[in-house]
């Protein structure tokens, strides 16, 4: 596919060296040559900097900028204005390509040129990059209505057209954690019919302590239930209770806070987004998980 479209891959990073040579060779090894890599990355200070320039004099297909950020969503914005191909890809730092994925991609995208976007499976790994579990997918037919469960589409897996983030615009940079959950609702509601499967594991989304879905438990509950009060009207208790029960369940965690304290805090501020004929339910068993 030598003749194939330009595919610019856009990769946020900082301070994740341990990562982020598997990461980059996921991507410049791929059986599709036509691609550009462009990582933006936050001012790393862990040996990042110097693995990028020394990669770079390697493959002139990598190109990369380094600088303070306020956090993922800025860096893909800012890594999306120097994109030059009509396909677009975004893998973390800390996250893997499966082999063929962009090929894939590719060809899903030209034989069907009415979809903006498509995505695949993903897997779960790992820091070694062991599986763990399948991510939960759902395919493109599934009603918006259903993100109300939970993200349904893994990030690492999804490929747009370059048209879609002119159409949409940027990552709401407001967001620290649920910016790629926000922009999937943003364009199942603007453009339903034209989001296409890839009906394969496109990508390794890996799990450790230092990723946003450990280290941000409770930014990632709060700023879901925030973006599904925003296109669905409001967020079911559910979100809340999963994260107390999470608490719960790590002790090194929970032992650490006034769960009580917390949790009145966290309903405090959740409340705006719940329906309110939830609350008096959702009060009670709180009161009953935390006796």
């Amino acid at each position: 596919m030598q003749t194939g479209p330009l595919v610019s891959v856009v990769m946020p990073s900082l301070n994740q060296v341990e990562f982020i040579g598997a990461a980059i060779d996921s991507v410049l090894g791929q059986d599709y040559p036509h691609l550009e890599l462009i990582v933006a990355d936050g001012g790393s200070t862990d040996g990042t900097v110097e693995l990028l320039a020394a990669r770079q004099s390697a493959d002139a297909r990598l190109h990369w900028q380094s600088g303070k950020d306020t956090g993922p969503a800025q860096a893909i914005n800012s890594a999306l204005k120097l994109v030059r191909g009509t396909v677009v890809g975004w893998l973390n730092s800390d996250d893997l390509y499966a082999p063929g994925a962009i090929r894939r991609a590719v060809t899903a995208l030209q034989a069907n040129p009415k979809w903006l976007l498509v995505y695949g499976h993903g897997v779960h790994v790992d820091g070694f990059g062991l599986p763990l579990h399948r991510y939960p997918t759902l395919p493109p037919a599934t009603p918006i209505t259903q993100f109300a469960e939970g993200c349904f589409i893994c990030q690492p897996t999804v490929f747009a057209r370059r048209t879609l983030w002119q159409l949409l615009g940027p990552l709401d940079q407001s967001l620290k954690a649920a910016f790629d959950f926000e922009y999937w609702l943003r364009t199942f509601s603007a453009f339903p019919g034209r989001i296409g499967f890839v009906d394969a594991t496109q990508a390794h989304s890996r799990l450790h302590a230092g990723c946003i879905t450990v280290r941000m438990r409770r930014t990632v509950a709060m700023e879901g239930m925030q973006v599904l009060a925003r296109h669905l009207g409001s967020a079911p208790k559910e979100w809340l209770l999963t994260y107390v029960n999470e608490l719960l369940a790590d002790p090194e965690v929970a032992g650490t806070l006034d769960m009580r304290a917390h949790v009145d805090e966290t309903l405090a501020v959740a409340r705006q987004w719940l329906r309110q004929d939830d609350l008096p339910g959702l009060k009670l068993i709180l009161k009953k998980l935390l006796v």
